[in-house]
């Protein structure tokens, strides 16, 4: 590894807390001043504006991600060119397009009603769990040992253990479909379920090819779907629509989410990777309770805390993707291969 990688993978890692942090704050933001009067801990466009059509506003995500990413690629701004969907790669990606679009408004719903600390305790179920399956055939604790494994347990009944303290199990309110816990089981698993397909799909695709398509198919299909729901005639009754922070805020999430994508992208493979994920979802979780209204009980918040610090003890899943050689060692070996 290079010297100059060894500078570049913390500055990578510190993109990604940043984008992160932000991203969540942006769409959690809260406003305390103005005419309506709407629940603090929701985020800014979706209820602070009361702007309730998830399916067009993840449809306006969706958009602004894809251009932006088809004018990254054409101008040669990533390290990777945009590879044609053919017939047999659309079907190849079609289960992770189908994840992705119900994965976004899933999370959306999710992160409008729970607390960021709660939202990002459930969010580290989910490498927990793919590292659990990893070590689950040996019964053993994989590279990290039996403190691994026993940091993904805790981890795991933690999070459980706060749903059970948090969620109302009256008889009047069993209707779990209507809870964001409902939502937050939903988006995890079209997320595990997507990272596992990545496995098996189409090899031609590179995570960047399978963002865009997944973009454009987002858009392809939260556009009907709106209409279908009759979000799009309700839209144009929506009294903020002139506001320049609404078109701000809906903005700035679609970039935001976009690059958040591409840091991910970058940096999950790298050394110490599970480590800063965690931790930038504790210090996120931290500066959240100073800056957002946070109404969870104390017991809740201590089987919260205790889940957010032994993720930091949880290693990376190991990557199943076959690692493809550097064009420039290609080239070094083949003329060794003609010389010899």
């Amino acid at each position: 590894m290079s010297s100059m990688s060894l500078v570049k993978q913390p500055i990578d890692l510190i993109i990604y807390f940043i984008l992160f942090g932000t991203s969540i704050f942006v769409n959690k933001e809260t406003h305390s001043s103005g005419d309506w009067q709407e629940p603090l801990d929701w985020p800014y466009v979706l209820s602070v504006l009361n702007f309730i059509y998830p399916t067009i506003f993840q449809g306006w995500q969706t958009l602004v991600g894809g251009i932006l990413l088809r004018i990254l690629l054409s101008h040669k701004c990533l390290s990777v060119s945009a590879t044609e969907l053919d017939k047999s790669g659309f079907i190849s990606l079609l289960p992770s397009f189908l994840f992705f679009s119900a994965g976004i408004v899933a999370s959306s719903k999710a992160l409008s009603k729970l607390s960021v600390p709660v939202f990002l305790c459930l969010l580290n179920t989910l490498p927990a769990s793919l590292y659990l399956l990893e070590v689950a055939p040996s019964f053993r604790g994989g590279s990290g040992g039996p403190v691994a494994l026993l940091a993904t347990l805790v981890t795991i009944g933690s999070a459980v253990a706060s749903v059970l303290m948090d969620i109302d199990m009256t008889v009047e309110n069993l209707n779990f479909s209507d809870s964001p816990y409902f939502w937050m089981l939903v988006s995890l698993a079209c997320v595990a379920v997507q990272t596992l397909h990545f496995k098996i799909a189409d090899a031609r695709y590179t995570e960047v090819d399978r963002l865009y398509f997944s973009y454009i198919f987002g858009v392809v299909v939260l556009a009907p779907a709106s209409l279908y729901l009759e979000e799009a005639f309700e839209v144009l009754h929506f009294p903020h629509a002139s506001r320049y922070d609404f078109y701000a805020g809906c903005l700035l999430s679609g970039i935001l989410g976009l690059f958040l994508n591409l840091s991910t992208m970058k940096v999950q493979s790298q050394n110490y990777f599970s480590v800063v994920d965690a931790i930038t979802k504790l210090v996120t979780s931290v500066l959240a309770l100073s800056i957002f209204p946070d109404y969870t009980s104390h017991t809740v918040k201590i089987f919260v805390g205790i889940n957010l610090v032994s993720a930091v003890f949880v290693p990376q899943p190991k990557s199943k993707e076959v690692e493809m050689p550097d064009p420039m060692q290609e080239q070094l070996m083949e003329s060794v291969l003609s010389r010899a």
